[in-house]
């Protein structure tokens, strides 16, 4: 039964993720694509969707293996070792997640540092006196982010374009304000270092509150991780006073309940945390 169930969980699952949407749907946000503007509220917009739906995949994963791994466990050991596989299950995801959205967060600082570097390492070019696309192919050689848009300005492409599209991943927002500077300088002809320096001020300005914000928001979210810690410390202290914690969880339905009950509550009130700081900081 519990075989049975596993996969037809598993096989709903999978056709949530693999079927497409209904073609209402589908011609709707086509429409809507179409309609919005383009800027950073919409880059913001696309970035959150995509965040959210590699949100409800990963937790389609860890729902998939936790079934697998307890129903192995029922199956090799007992009630026991599924119970206790179970609770090392979910604060492995757990942990895992918590690693995967610190290097997503680091990451994304240090593109837009890259970026804020890059804006003014071409500002200051133009203000020298290079022509935008002399400006571009120097910056480019020492800038990483830059070098996507010089390869397409150099085969004739729209560097534009290829700005606004990179500014829909994470961390490249910065790309947008670039992108508007110089189409609106190539279009109207108006000064394109006077309003690049704006540019590279304005993202210099935000990559600083973005960390005075973040260093705020550690302290938060290093109570959140030693608030879930504590757990395993009343049990540490369960064994100096003499007790046996451990066989009482793993010995009776009732040690089983609080076991979970315990994990769950400590895993969801790490993540909780971590989402609300994020929430805080502006991240998706």
């Amino acid at each position: 039964m519990i075989m049975i169930m596993m996969c037809l969980c598993c096989a709903g699952l999978a056709a949530w993720l693999v079927v497409p949407a209904p073609t209402a749907r589908t011609v709707t946000s086509r429409l809507a694509q179409v309609a919005r503007v383009s800027g950073p509220e919409s880059a913001a917009l696309e970035e959150r969707r995509q965040h959210r739906r590699q949100s409800w995949i990963y937790l389609a994963v860890m729902i998939i293996l936790l079934l697998v791994i307890i129903t192995a466990a029922g199956y090799v050991a007992d009630a026991q070792g599924a119970v206790l596989s179970c609770a090392i299950s979910l604060v492995a995801l757990t942990a895992i997640r918590l690693g995967w959205q610190y290097r997503r967060r680091r990451s994304a600082l240090r593109v837009r540092a890259a970026i804020a570097h890059a804006t003014a390492v071409l500002a200051s070019y133009l203000r020298v006196g290079q022509v935008p696309s002399a400006a571009l192919a120097i910056a480019a050689a020492d800038c990483q982010v830059l070098r996507e848009g010089h390869q397409a300005h150099t085969l004739g492409g729209d560097v534009v374009r290829v700005w606004r599209q990179q500014a829909r991943r994470p961390g490249h927002t910065g790309l947008l304000e670039l992108a508007r500077a110089w189409q609106i300088s190539i279009e109207t002809g108006a000064p394109m270092s006077s309003t690049l320096d704006q540019v590279a001020a304005s993202l210099a300005a935000d990559q600083a509150l973005t960390q005075v914000v973040n260093s705020e928001l550690a302290a938060a979210r290093a109570t959140g991780k030693v608030m879930a810690v504590l757990p395993g410390c009343g049990i540490g202290i369960g064994y100096l006073l003499g007790g046996d914690p451990a066989h009482w969880l793993l010995a009776a339905p009732m040690g089983w309940t609080c076991l979970l009950s315990g994990v769950v509550l400590a895993c969801a009130g790490v993540l909780w945390i971590e989402a609300l700081a994020r929430q805080a900081s502006g991240e998706v």
